[in-house]
């Protein structure tokens, strides 16, 4: 007699490659996914699931876990989908970092010349110049307009010497970065202190000089020094370079730090990426062993990195030093009526643990900031929905940003605030091409915080640099006569 299964179809068996595995694991963080016991909380907060149909963070892993590399590794990845939003991170009970486990995967595309055009395209960038913005001569005239100071070189002669391995570097896998009883708080070394290293990164300075003018503007009258870092390369981004070489990319970081560090000052950046970059060095190199294979290479150009100088968003510096209130009575120009949606990103409060920004469930450095100007913040329903302009998948950001800015139009917001110069110009020429091709009316202008801040102190609004602006923030004219009365 015939079994009643033997017409069923064979099933294949899956053999797990163990080669791939271990390839996986001699990247930084790349062995988290071992921890992985597919609880699937990654996948029900995770943008690039909830807009796709292709990504699926608990999959992925489920593939790490099984050795399927040849699913993974290869041309169109589904890997690229990825928003690098951490939500995933946030939500993990096991510290898995499926964000980081996807980046090491992308180190190992990399080992095998796999990029898209885009992502090539920056990494050549730093590669050659040590930024991932063009600076030409309009650059230097642009930022002369704004009274900056010019940009200084960037020594490409440490940035390829360091990029390089240095000895014995692959003799062991690098362990997980679990580092129990670390001391992460980034509370300024210096108690009081008011002098801090300035790193402005490559978008701020190159793009948006006005932004950096902003900056500089504002805290010099609120009493802040802020201290060049000359010879400061690309931070590197969080992204792009990230995902050829996470050992070179968190090198490259700390020779930015150790910059700060013969200075003797915390750095303070004024880039959510930049801010992500440094302070996940500073978190990453708590690890000794990693430590030690970063100032291998970093001997080579005579420096080394000892983490004593922390990492500070321009944001948190305005809370933690300087105080909402003395910035209230800072303000020239009170911004009452003024209807201000906010939008935090990803990178300023995400991971937690290596930010140590603010709540990410329920943020509230933004609002008390534009509070402190006398202006009226409101939160849509989507203000904690990524820009999604880490993702190559074209759609997928588009529907993102669709769903954001129809939330902010409900709300009735003026102004689009935000602190972070890639969501700017999601939120800038972005939002043009998303209201065309959804045929919305989408016209909400974007504004950095800085900007706002400095108007509110007194700056004029032309000192902004907001005319080139696809969508001009000209709500900010009805209080160009308003002042406080002096004392």
């Amino acid at each position: 007699m015939s079994s009643p299964h033997d017409n069923d179809d064979k099933k294949e068996v899956v053999h797990v490659d163990f080669n791939f595995r271990r390839e996986l694991a001699k990247k930084i963080e790349g062995n988290l996914a071992s921890f992985c016991y597919q609880c699937g909380a990654c996948v029900g907060d995770c943008p690039a699931t909830t807009y796709g149909k292709d990504f699926n963070p608990r999959e992925i892993m489920l593939k790490v876990l099984y050795g399927l590399g040849d699913e993974l590794i290869k041309e169109d990845s589904v890997l690229w989908q990825c928003t690098n939003c951490y939500n995933c991170q946030e939500r993990c009970p096991q510290e898995v970092k499926p964000a980081e486990v996807i980046i090491s995967l992308k180190n190992m595309m990399a080992d095998r010349g796999i990029y898209p055009d885009g992502v090539e395209r920056v990494i050549e960038a730093f590669e050659k110049t040590g930024r991932t913005a063009v600076v030409n001569q309009t650059v230097h005239r642009n930022r002369e307009k704004f009274g900056l100071p010019p940009l200084s070189d960037v020594p490409m002669g440490e940035i390829v010497e360091i990029l390089q391995p240095g000895d014995n570097e692959d003799c062991e896998a690098v362990p997980s970065m679990k580092v129990d009883g670390a001391d992460d708080s980034h509370e300024p070394i210096k108690t009081g202190a008011k002098k801090f290293a300035f790193f402005p990164g490559c978008l701020i300075p190159v793009r948006f000089p006005g932004m950096e003018a902003s900056i500089r503007r504002s805290f010099s009258k609120l009493g802040v020094e802020l201290v060049d870092l000359e010879g400061s390369s690309c931070c590197p981004d969080p992204i792009y370079f990230k995902s050829k070489d996470k050992l070179s990319w968190v090198t490259v970081a700390a020779r930015n730090l150790c910059l700060a560090e013969e200075k003797g000052v915390d750095v303070v950046t004024n880039c959510s990426g930049c801010t992500a970059t440094l302070s996940e060095a500073y978190h990453l190199l708590e690890d000794e062993s990693l430590r030690a294979k970063v100032n291998n290479r970093l001997k080579k150009i005579g420096k080394e990195y000892k983490r004593t100088s922390r990492v500070r968003h321009c944001a948190t510096l305005l809370r933690d030093e300087i105080g909402y209130e003395a910035i209230r009575e800072a303000v020239v120009r009170p911004l009452e009526g003024l209807k201000v949606a906010i939008h935090y990103g990803c990178h300023l409060l995400k991971p937690s643990q290596v930010m140590n920004v603010d709540d990410p469930n329920n943020p509230t450095i933004m609002e008390n900031l534009i509070a402190a100007l006398g202006a009226d913040h409101v939160r849509h329903k989507n203000w904690h929905l990524c820009c999604g302009k880490a993702c190559t998948t074209e759609d997928l950001p588009g529907d993102m940003m669709c769903d954001l800015l129809r939330t902010v139009q409900e709300e009735e917001a003026e102004l689009l605030c935000l602190i972070c110069p890639t969501c700017f110009t999601q939120f800038d020429h972005g939002q043009m091409k998303v209201a065309k091709k959804y045929n919305e009316d989408f016209h909400t202008p974007p504004l950095y915080y800085f900007q706002l801040l400095a108007y509110a102190l007194g700056f004029p609004f032309e000192s902004l640099g907001t005319e080139r602006q696809r969508f001009k923030p000209e709500c900010l004219h009805r209080f160009d006569e308003a002042a406080k009365p002096a004392g």
